[in-house]
């Protein structure tokens, strides 16, 4: 995901969302899940560790998620979309939403590569 997110670039930036840093995270949702990676006692969606620690808690949250509402086919695809959009979306949506389906094959598509 963070391929997707911002080709591992830590100063990543999209303005038009306000979304920044390795894993594209806004401030307001980073800081409900922020979590001190490089333990230096400050949580900061732009510094890689604590982005990437991050991101490692919430997508575990989005797995555990899923699976409570009978969602376990395509848990990779669920939580790529999952964390694109929103649990609730995906829920609703009963998978993957259409509208983040080339997000998720991209993330898919580079799960692929770098398992094989």
């Amino acid at each position: 995901m963070l391929k997707a997110e911002s080709g591992f670039d830590p100063k990543a930036s999209r303005s038009a969302t306000g979304e920044h840093g390795i894993a594209m995270w806004t401030p307001a949702v980073f800081k409900a899940w922020a979590v001190d990676g490089d333990r230096d006692g400050d949580k900061d969606y732009m510094s890689p560790p604590d982005a990437i620690a991050t991101m490692a808690v919430f997508t575990c949250w989005l797995d555990q998620r899923f699976k409570q509402s009978d969602l376990r086919e395509n848990l990779p695809g669920l939580i790529a979309a999952g964390y694109r959009t929103s649990d609730r979306t995906v829920i609703e949506a009963g998978g993957v939403p259409k509208s983040v389906r080339p997000y998720v094959d991209t993330v898919l598509a580079h799960l692929r590569d770098y398992t094989h």
